[in-house]
């Protein structure tokens, strides 16, 4: 049997409190005896601003001005066009330093990882969150995984409003593959020791974002489905807690480390009419004509279902277009001088700057007074009914993200919601914009009910670490950490600083 010194799982945005709360109901026992023998600490991150930023800040601990990743789909300048970043320019994972001194380690599913060259690492099997199709490494090794479990096991979002029967579908898949983690896991240490071994369960990600409540239904659960509904994400954590279990007792590790770079909570993003809001601010200069509005038009009387199943059936290059095309086709960039880009959460807005962008528009001077004016127009616009503000903060970039290389490559404005639940609106105003209709009252148009927050944790449980608190922290130091655990050299150009000290010092 193969043997851990340091074990590294994550809970991938799972909620602390809603752990807790199965905790004392019984459902996760396992976290609950390693909460009451570790020490426990808070997590901060960028995750507010850029929350798809935050595992190559974890994995790189560097801040995402050097990593330049805050999504799936980013802005070229150069191309005027969406692109799918190449995650071999976001840094090198921790761990494979570790490989390339002679350490052993073992990596399944980390996300955002770029395909493996080195010691035994599996990447974008069935984590939520993969730039690449699945690759292994040793060579033999994803054969011999889908010889066993089949291939991978990662269904592609619909993102709209979901019938209870597919998101009690979607509980089933993220609980299988829980199982399939572990199984997976204790083949691979049945025969391999490692100095570290690290894992990702995801189904704590995809089972908040549709299961968190019944606000991402197209319509409420009968009474006959209730109780099923209300137990579906509770179930999804039972079987994480469970799989952990088994692989906790596979790896025999002398440390164990859980993780989660940020949390869950109720859905308040509002990108879906931020375009919208955008639009109507800059009209006022002549600029807020939408593209492509014939055709947006012909788009949504297509049913969601048979958008996403033509989609999902063309290869990902071909989704990322057809993306792109509905964002920004058809625009006259000399009648753009802001855009917002793709987002999940925090609204994301470009400006259209001369010398930076390809097709520039703005001076600095001119950029910095329409940053001025987007923020002070979108803090206009509240909830019709309450006249409670959606807008919590618009930031610039140079205001929350440090300086760094690829700096220029995210976002100029920020905007950070409200923390009302975006579901609430029947329609949204502005005394200077107008209204702006919700486009599904009650429900959340994405289907997402529930979506990230920031704050993270840590649970360290072994040998000279004591229950109790842990110092907190930030992402960028859990690298470090596991490295001066391990006794290794923590790289010059990490930023994070190591939280526990190294075991000589227990």
């Amino acid at each position: 049997m193969g043997h851990a010194r340091l074990l590294m799982i994550a809970l991938d945005a799972a909620d602390l409190g809603l752990l807790d709360r199965l905790v004392d109901e019984g459902l996760t026992p396992v976290f609950g005896q390693l909460r009451r023998q570790g020490r426990l600490g808070m997590l901060s991150s960028l995750g507010q601003w850029l929350p798809g930023s935050v595992w190559p800040s974890f994995y790189t601990s560097t801040p995402p001005s050097f990593t330049g990743f805050h999504h799936y789909l980013q802005w070229s300048p150069e191309a005027m066009a969406l692109r799918r970043p190449d995650p071999r320019a976001m840094g090198e994972p921790f761990w494979r330093g570790l490989t390339a001194d002679g350490g052993k380690v073992i990596a399944l599913d980390m996300p955002f990882a770029s395909a493996p060259r080195s010691g035994i690492e599996l990447t974008g099997w069935a984590t939520l969150d993969s730039l690449e199709p699945p690759h292994a490494h040793p060579a033999g090794l994803l054969a011999e995984i889908e010889a066993r479990h089949g291939a991978s096991p990662i269904v592609a979002e619909m993102h709209a409003l979901q019938s209870v029967q597919a998101v009690l579908k979607l509980r089933d898949e993220q609980i299988r593959i829980a199982e399939m983690l572990s199984d997976i896991s204790e083949q691979i240490l049945a025969r391999e020791t490692a100095d570290l071994f690290l894992l990702t369960f995801p189904g704590l990600h995809r089972g908040g974002h549709w299961l968190w409540d019944e606000t991402g239904l197209k319509s409420p659960p009968l009474a006959s489905e209730r109780a099923e509904f209300d137990r579906a994400l509770p179930e999804v954590y039972a079987a994480t807690d469970h799989a952990l279990g088994r692989i906790i007792e596979a790896a025999d590790a002398d440390e164990v480390i859980l993780f989660s770079l940020h949390g869950m909570g109720p859905n308040t993003s509002r990108v879906e009419i931020l375009d919208d809001m955008l639009l109507r601010i800059l009209s006022d200069n002549g600029a807020g004509k939408r593209p492509l509005r014939y055709l947006e038009r012909l788009r949504r009387a297509v049913p969601p279902a048979l958008r996403h199943a033509v989609k999902d059936s063309l290869p990902t290059a071909a989704q990322d277009k057809l993306t792109g095309f509905w964002r920004t086709g058809g625009r006259d960039w000399r009648q753009t001088p802001a855009l917002t880009q793709v987002a999940d959460l925090t609204g994301y807005i470009r400006l259209n700057i001369a010398g930076r962008e390809a097709a520039g528009l703005l001076s600095e001077d001119q950029a910095g007074e329409l940053a001025e004016r987007i923020t002070e127009g979108l803090g206009s616009f509240v909830d019709a009914d309450t006249g409670e503000p959606l807008v919590s903060r618009v930031a610039r970039i140079a205001d929350v993200v440090p300086e760094g290389p690829y700096r220029p490559m995210l976002p100029d404005l920020l905007v950070d919601w409200s923390g009302i639940p975006a579901a609430r609106h029947r329609a949204v105003v502005s005394e200077r914009f107008g209204k702006i209709d919700w486009p599904t009252p009650g429900r959340h148009p994405s289907g997402r009910s529930g979506n990230h927050r920031s704050s993270g944790f840590y649970l360290a449980c072994g040998r000279g670490l004591s229950a109790g608190d842990a110092p907190a922290g930030d992402i960028m130091d859990l690298a470090p950490t596991v490295l001066s655990r391990l006794g290794a050299a923590i790289p010059e150009q990490m930023q994070g600083t190591a939280l526990l000290g190294g075991r000589d010092d227990d």
